[in-house]
């Protein structure tokens, strides 16, 4: 379900003034993050994905798209302690997702930030889409059961930033970081809102890309840790697309005919 807007900047609010030097000192920058708060009002551990659609920029723009661990992070706050997720890129569409678990009754922060000092020197990251919100079907064992019923979340989105010198960390002196927090309106209107049940249809082998990575495997020719960039994204293709696979007959049916067409020696079936 779609959660709301966000925006994460870092850069100046005002430019410097050349004919107003003395209005330098006052000028500041905002550096500005996505806060969720999410509470799991069921008595499961659930497991939750977050999806962040971008506004692309025309023409390309490094400073107003999502970079996990160059110029953003994701991380989530459950019990007082910052942990990091991984924010991955959907194939190459303009959706980036994180992947986490909240337990049973707990009250978690997700939070997506832009990447202080790193974002500080060129400074100029503006970056902003809209948020949904999912239950997370199991892929492996151990972890949280996949919900076959709705759950009940409450949910708080937020924009937090802080003001710092156009000029800082080079800065000398007293500092002032004053601080903004808004809340933003949800999609539905209310706080208390229902996820449904992560529920995965039958697979569709689609994707263009989809079809010279199993030749590549049918042929031995995959190397999953190349560094070239068309293998690399194939490859991530490939995983994610086992990785979202749910074990039910159809897919399975669906996924061992294609690996048979390519003669690849593979077979997929229930534990």
């Amino acid at each position: 379900m779609e959660i709301s807007t966000f925006e994460l900047l870092a850069k100046p609010i005002a430019p410097p003034v050349p004919t107003a030097p003395e209005l330098t000192p006052v000028l500041r920058r905002v550096v500005q993050g996505y806060f969720l708060t999410i509470s799991n009002l069921e008595a499961i551990d659930l497991r939750y994905r977050i999806e962040f659609a971008v506004s692309l920029p025309v023409p390309p723009d490094p400073n107003k798209i999502p970079i996990d661990g160059v110029n953003v992070r994701l991380i989530i706050d459950v019990e007082g302690a910052n942990t990091s997720l991984s924010l991955t890129q959907i194939g190459s569409s303009n959706r980036y997702r994180g992947v986490f678990t909240i337990p049973a009754g707990k009250t978690a922060s997700v939070e997506l930030l832009p990447l202080v000092p790193a974002v500080l020197t060129p400074g100029s990251l503006e970056i902003r889409g809209y948020v949904s919100l999912f239950l997370h079907a199991r892929r492996f064992f151990p972890g949280p059961v996949p919900p076959t019923k709705p759950a009940r979340v409450l949910l708080n989105p937020e924009i937090r930033g802080t003001f710092l010198p156009n000029d800082f960390p080079g800065v000398l002196g007293d500092l002032d970081f004053d601080q903004i927090n808004y809340t933003l309106a949800i999609a539905s209107g209310k706080a208390l809102n229902v996820l449904p049940p992560a529920i995965s249809g039958p697979i569709i082998i689609d994707p263009p890309i989809i079809l010279p990575v199993l030749e590549e495997l049918r042929d031995g020719n995959l190397d999953l840790a190349s560094s070239d960039a068309d293998n690399s994204e194939k490859a991530q293709m490939l995983v994610q697309l086992l990785a979202e696979l749910e074990p039910n007959e159809a897919n399975l049916k669906a996924l061992n005919t294609v690996m048979n067409k390519f003669d690849i020696p593979v077979k997929m079936s229930h534990c």
